[in-house]
């Protein structure tokens, strides 16, 4: 945390579009500034690092600089943030025209970059090359054909460098000498925790002194006859005995055996998230394609993998995670596997007891649920919803659990340390000269939906505001950033230094948060303070019930109004419904016959026929699936494939009425069903008569084989062998088969 004489530096966010990189500042958002102040429009306009079209973009863990590609430029430029503007228009980094991928080192010392193979037999630097983050040398090179930064990670302390290669994991120092290797026959992928680790669990003792230690995690895919497998590991005493070390004049020191291994039969990809201690870590591995046939996107698990098993002091241990009952109610098939959507860890290190993590599980509606860092149970339910995305605030203290991509884009915003829904503090836009301030407080009611499809989601570094983007080339309409504060109200656009109507439609490629500066002291792990809620001030009021709904519908009303004005210019009328020429009339409109398109018919293109999707999810969240479409949708009251009975033809029928009804129609289907069966079967009988006659040789040939295989059962029952449903009806059609036999006359 930052101490009280240094003065804080200012949450910013960086935005990426097709013209130019800009850097904004963003104003103080809270609720109480927003109620003790007429709030003015914010002055539109930040910091541009950098002009032309770009390649991509990566942010120092310092928040210090931003890297940026331009082919055009000739590679890689650093563009810091508190330099002038234009000062580093050279490349950074030499010959970098041809990177493709970046990355910073945990602490940013380092940039790790991968460029496509070059054929030149002359360049021994290889595509995969470190460099140094602070003057642009380079420093290391190694081959890798495989589009991918994840082969080279750095230890939290950037002391050490792991770098995966075939069947073993290569160790060096920052300086990049060869000081061990980790055996592991056929591992695809290893990973390892960016941060520090809560002491003592950062140290193992070696003699009379104590050494740092390293997890890391290998993943082994599966071969025909050997299902995959993957070991949790401990540089440097517990990397598998095949695996050695370089200890002071001692060299190839054999290692103990890894910490736990399980072996997965369901896995072809395998994702690990670490928890922020680096003691744990989450094991989510997934199959293209589920044996049970429910699931079009494959078959998915989660696992806990734990340094210290409390049962067995010294070893570690890899536990299957216990999904709530309420998850596996939406499966239909028995026996099926729970879909793991999301899981993730609450960030915070520092809070009392094991740090606890988050899934999302089920088929939509799924459930969301937080578990114990160590038993894995489940210990709160957020609920059943539309939901596949958990973010946490860097503090740990509020939770937002959301539906994006193809979802209808609806959040909640959560208090962890309460287990509750956070109250929303909005004021009410102004009518009759007045302002309101209200507060709404009913979990019901506190549920976000946003006005446009959510690409990019974040928490700001000092958990106070929420940032959702719509970007390009993921969503071409629409492209532009809104910020939400941590209760979930939304932050009005004439209070932000940016204009969204500049990025409209497709000109906006990524927004994202400046980091916050890294502690200079390990201990001190935060640079902006945890603050809980904030209190309203006096003057707002709380609303339940109709009145807070009415509140609600006026704030998305008002959005709504903005958001059209913006995208239709000042003053500009709504863009009128195409009609084909065909179906026009003098007027110019549709009517009296003639074809008018759904945006064009009656509820326009708000919220009638012509509705998207999210529009209609929406609608059917809210209660009114029977307008979705414009048009009302016959309730039906019957059994399934029975036709449906519509409320007109009950009238006004008590309870047990209806209910005698369900059961007519439920028997006539049942007797409908029942002979049905029995016509085929006489059918079936038929047609067995006639092949007989047209070849009997081959149907004694069939009965005299299944008599045979009577035969044998009796034997088997003789030996006291518990028969099969299928092997008793054998037994039963014996006599038939006989006297079929018999009848041929062979």
């Amino acid at each position: 945390m930052a101490s009280p004489s240094q003065q804080q530096r200012p949450i910013r966010i960086l935005f990426r579009s097709k013209d130019a990189v800009e850097v904004y500042t963003l104003p103080d958002t809270s609720p109480t500034a927003v109620a003790t102040t007429t709030p003015s429009p914010a002055t539109k306009g930040g910091t541009t690092l950098h002009r032309g079209k770009t390649t991509f973009h990566l942010l120092n863990p310092n928040g210090t600089c931003a890297y940026i590609h331009d082919a055009n430029a000739g590679g890689l430029i650093r563009c810091g943030f508190d330099e002038p503007v234009g000062s580093n228009a050279t490349p950074f980094l030499k010959d970098s025209g041809a990177i493709q991928l970046a990355r910073c080192s945990p602490r940013g010392s380092y940039l790790l970059t991968w460029e496509r193979p070059n054929s030149d037999k002359n360049n021994n630097n290889g595509n995969l090359k470190v460099w140094d983050a602070a003057t642009g040398s380079f420093l290391r090179g190694f081959s890798c054909k495989k589009a991918t930064l994840k082969t080279l990670q750095w230890t939290h302390d950037e002391s050490l460098v792991f770098h995966l290669v075939t069947n073993e994991v290569h160790v060096y120092t920052n300086e990049f000498e060869r000081v061990g290797k980790i055996r592991c026959q056929g591992v695809a992928s290893f990973s390892m925790p960016s941060a520090m680790g809560s002491p003592p669990n950062n140290a193992v003792p070696d003699g009379n002194d104590c050494v740092n230690k390293y997890l890391l995690t290998a993943f082994v895919p599966g071969t025909k006859g050997k299902p995959a497998r993957v070991d949790l590991l401990r540089y440097p005493d517990r990397t598998g005995r095949e695996s050695s070390t370089v200890s002071g004049d001692k060299a190839n020191v054999p290692s103990g055996p890894s910490l736990a291994s399980k072996s997965l039969f369901n896995a072809e990809e395998a994702v690990v998230r670490w928890s922020p201690r680096a003691d744990s870590a989450l094991l989510i591995t997934q199959t293209a394609v589920d044996a049970t046939g429910e699931s079009y996107y494959g078959s998915s698990h989660l696992f806990l993998l734990l340094e210290n098993d409390p049962k067995r002091p010294g070893f570690g241990s890899a536990v299957s995670v216990p999904l709530p009952g309420e998850a596996t109610k939406t499966s239909s098939v028995a026996g099926s596997t729970v879909p793991i959507v999301s899981a993730d860890w609450i960030t915070n290190p520092l809070i009392n007891g094991p740090v606890p993590f988050g899934v999302i599980s089920g088929r939509m509606p799924s459930l969301s649920s937080l578990h114990h860092g160590i038993t894995a149970e489940p210990t709160f339910l957020f609920g059943r919803a539309h939901r596949n995305t958990m973010d946490v605030s860097p503090h740990g203290r509020f939770v937002v659990c959301g539906g994006y991509g193809n979802l209808a884009g609806g959040m909640d915003f959560w208090d962890r340390n309460k287990g509750k829904k956070i109250p929303r503090h909005v004021v009410l836009p102004p009518s009759n000269g007045d302002t309101k301030y209200v507060t709404i407080k009913e979990a019901s009611d506190l549920s976000v939906t946003s006005s446009s499809p959510v690409v990019g989601h974040e928490w700001s570094p000092d958990s106070r505001t929420y940032l959702v983007s719509t970007t390009s080339p993921r969503m071409n309409v629409d492209n532009g950033v809104n910020i939400y504060r941590y209760d979930g109200s939304l932050v009005d656009q004439a209070e932000l230094p940016w204009d969204n109507a500049r990025y409209k439609p497709d000109k906006l490629l990524s927004a994202e948060y400046v980091p916050a500066p890294l502690p200079a002291k390990e201990e001190s792990y935060y640079y902006y303070p945890d603050r809980p809620q904030s209190p309203p001030p006096r003057r707002f009021a709380e609303l339940k019930g109709e009145a807070a709904k009415a509140a609600l519908a006026k704030i998305s009303s008002s959005q709504n109004g903005q958001s059209n004005n913006k995208a239709g210019g000042r003053g500009a009328p709504a863009a009128a419904a195409y009609v084909p020429p065909g179906a026009r009339k003098a007027g110019g409109g549709g009517g009296g016959g003639s074809y008018v398109p759904p945006g064009a018919r009656t509820g326009g293109a708000g919220r009638g026929g012509g509705s998207s999707l999210a529009e209609r999810m929406r609608q059917e969240r809210e209660g009114s699936a029977a307008n979705v479409s414009g048009k009302v949708v016959t309730k039906r009251t019957g059994p399934v494939g029975a036709s449906s009975v519509s409320a007109a033809a009950l009238g006004d029928k008590s309870k047990s009425a209806l209910r005698r009804e369900k059961q007519r129609l439920a028997k006539e289907k049942a007797e409908r069903e029942a002979a049905e069966a029995e016509e085929r079967a006489r059918e079936e009988e038929k047609a067995k008569m006639e092949a007989n006659k047209a070849d009997p040789k081959k149907r004694a040939k069939k009965i005299n084989k299944t008599l045979k295989q009577i035969d044998d059962i009796k034997a088997k029952l003789a030996d006291g062998v518990e028969l099969n449903d299928d092997q008793k009806k054998k037994m039963a059609s014996e006599e038939e088969l006989r006297k079929e036999l018999a009848s041929l006359g062979l």
